[in-house]
């Protein structure tokens, strides 16, 4: 059952579970000595809630894209929370707390801010830790516990960020080879076609070369007999000569026929490549026999394709996305819109865009970002050669 889980729902499911456990002191002092409940315990209620709060807005998003501005105040403010449950409850219980912020670090933001964030937090720990012990009576003669106390905490926390950080790896790494998969099912539809259409156009010359020239050669010989024989022997010739060109026309047509359907079946392609996508339900408005001539050009649209789908799903957090192809006579159209947070004003191009870009300019066409009431529509146009 726990296999249908993902590695982000794992991970909320563990933070919620830790902060559940460490309301259970708050219920049973509660009702074991109503008459703990004072100003200091109500402050650690408040905390703790104002902590679980913060915890559920700071993964909405969970592995989707880094902190912005609010957010980075909101885990200063549960650090923060953390010093003041500690003081409230006169204990050490916020290391716990730690703990959660630990296994969040790797998801919110590069390892390089999360090893800070994780020794900001475990200094601030120890400072209170030293701080405050002298004023706990029963910890008066343990200067020694009050180190290994931290170092013991210092391990766990450590421990549990690298833990965190390989679920993310490997939560990244599942999901660049099911790109990468997605890419390669559809890039061998559109071999298969071109081996297909290859084929075609091989035994297409075949035909003509072989066969027609025959026939051709075949058709002036009678031309020339129809011309020196009389009688019954001139009829049989002309008879055969109207067959042999009827013979001639039916293979050009069918080189013809051959050459014509010489285009590759894009439809399949994008199926491949849209097929099997978690989080997000992709709407596709395109015919069944939507051909596409330049291998080239159908490649360049799986591409574009492909990056605006995840750029939809790890930007803009998207639920739905909608894809619409078209074509005319020599331009390819197609436009891919969601209903996510994205903003066309406020966005930066990374490398993902700008090689959308770069190949639009290949084939000498153009992309168009526009906003929508809720998301964003990519308009691109591509002229083949």
């Amino acid at each position: 059952m726990i296999n249908r889980f993902s590695h982000i729902s794992l991970i909320r499911l563990a933070g919620l579970i830790i902060w559940l456990s460490l309301s259970v002191p708050f219920v049973m002092k509660v009702f074991i000595d109503p008459q703990w409940l004072n100003s200091k315990s109500i402050l650690w209620l408040l905390s703790h809630l104002s902590f679980g709060i913060g915890f559920i807005i700071l993964t909405k998003h969970l592995g989707h894209e880094k902190l912005n501005k609010d957010e980075w105040v909101l885990l200063f403010a549960m650090i923060a929370v953390i010093y003041i449950i500690n003081w409230s409850t006169i204990s050490m219980s916020g290391m716990f707390y730690s703990l959660i912020i630990a296994i969040l670090l790797p998801w919110i933001m590069s390892v390089k801010q999360g090893v800070l964030i994780l020794i900001l937090q475990n200094l601030l720990l120890a400072w209170q830790l030293f701080a405050d012990m002298q004023y706990w009576e029963e910890f008066e003669s343990m200067q020694a516990g009050r180190v290994i106390l931290q170092f013991y905490w210092i391990g766990i926390s450590s421990f549990s960020y690298v833990l965190s950080l390989v679920a993310f790896r490997q939560q990244n790494a599942k999901e660049e080879l099911r790109k990468l998969n997605s890419e390669l099912r559809a890039t061998q539809v559109l071999l298969a076609e071109s081996s297909r259409i290859n084929e075609r156009l091989r035994i297409s010359r075949e035909l003509h070369d072989l066969i027609g020239h025959h026939l051709t050669a075949l058709s002036l010989n009678l031309e020339v007999a129809s011309h020196i024989t009389k009688n019954k022997a001139h009829e049989h010739v002309k008879k055969a000569q109207s067959i042999a060109r009827l013979l001639l026309s039916d293979v050009r047509n069918v080189v013809s026929a051959f050459r014509n359907k010489g285009n590759l079946n894009f439809y399949q392609a994008i199926v491949e490549l849209t097929d099997d996508i978690p989080k997000l339900n992709i709407h596709i408005d395109i015919d069944e026999d939507y051909t596409i001539e330049d291998p080239r050009l159908a490649q360049t649209m799986l591409r574009c394709t492909q990056e605006l789908i995840t750029n939809s799903i790890k930007h803009a957090q998207a639920k739905n996305l909608w894809i619409h192809f078209s074509k005319n006579e020599n331009e390819v159209i197609f436009s891919i819109e969601d209903d996510g947070t994205g903003d066309s004003q406020s966005l930066r191009e990374g490398n993902g865009l700008t090689g959308i870009r770069e190949r639009v300019k290949q084939f000498n066409g153009e992309i168009e970002i526009l906003n929508k009431s809720q998301g964003i529509c990519v308009n691109i146009i591509l002229r083949a050669s």
